[in-house]
């Protein structure tokens, strides 16, 4: 750790090895996260052939007990579902904690090796905005790259795979349909990062300013320098306004592409019905 302002910014791939070096030692919890999670794609898999055989029986003419024992298999499906859901939650944030835990350790010890023109030139607000924030943020990415990320790229998968099943029109289409999709929050991914990364910076600068005059209250005071401070306050929050301002219309920007790509897929969906 060379300067504070060495950021997380890393290829994939390095994400994945950092991430493994500190999640290896967790592989019983990471076997039954795994687990919990194929089991819970596969019951969202088998949710709609339950309502595909109860809409056939009703439509059939069968009797009440058919659709009364397909209506208790979905609904005991659905509990069963959330309490995987909740589960592998759980142990997915405890596995996302102890590995950045133990990451933060170890950084926090690399500081504190660090000579004493290091701890002179950077402010002690800006690394603890480092050292805690980022790990923080690697925390929240595992989290979500392993229980959002990973496990609907596993169940969109199962569910092209059903759709061609069915019919290989509707599979071809939706196939289309998803790579449409990720291509075009890729690139909103592209204008959108930059200004977050840009936010933590400012945010570093902040934190550590503020931390470093609120030690120095003293000497601020006995110096009259509290005018100055406080210039230097406003101007920092002036600077983190626009690009606080920025990163979330570049969030919105994501939010609103996903609404409006999904609502076209529905479209999609609804044209190949009527066709078909």
């Amino acid at each position: 750790m060379s300067s504070p302002k060495s950021k997380f910014k890393l290829p994939l791939r390095e994400y994945a090895g950092l991430l493994a070096q500190y999640l290896i030692p967790q592989w019983p919890a990471m076997t039954a996260l795994a687990l919990l999670l194929l089991a819970g794609i596969a019951m969202q898999l088998v949710s709609p052939q339950l309502i595909r055989y109860f809409i056939d029986t009703a439509q059939s003419g069968q009797g009440g007990e058919h659709l009364m024992q397909a209506a208790l298999w979905f609904i005991g499906l659905s509990v069963l579902t959330q309490i995987v859901r909740v589960i592998a939650a759980y142990i997915g944030e405890n596995v996302g904690w102890t590995a950045t835990n133990q990451l933060r350790s170890e950084v926090a010890a690399h500081c504190l090796k660090l000579d004493m023109s290091f701890h002179k030139k950077h402010t002690s607000g800006s690394i603890i905005e480092r050292v805690d924030g980022d790990i923080n943020a690697l925390g929240n990415f595992f989290s979500n790259f392993v229980i959002l990320l990973l496990s609907n790229l596993v169940l969109m998968s199962g569910i092209l795979i059903l759709l061609f099943r069915e019919n290989v029109l509707i599979g071809a289409v939706m196939t289309a349909f998803v790579l449409f999709a990720l291509t075009v929050i890729q690139r909103i991914r592209r204008y959108a990062a930059p200004m977050w990364s840009k936010m933590r910076q400012i945010s570093a600068d902040f934190y550590g300013f503020l931390g470093e005059h609120l030690e120095g209250t003293e000497d601020t005071r006995a110096n009259g320098a509290t005018a100055y401070v406080m210039h230097r306050f406003h101007s920092l929050l002036r600077t983190w306004l626009p690009i606080r301002i920025r990163a979330f219309f570049g969030f919105a920007a994501m939010w609103i592409t996903a609404i409006v790509v999904f609502a076209l897929g529905n479209a999609m969906a609804f044209g190949i019905s009527a066709y078909l």
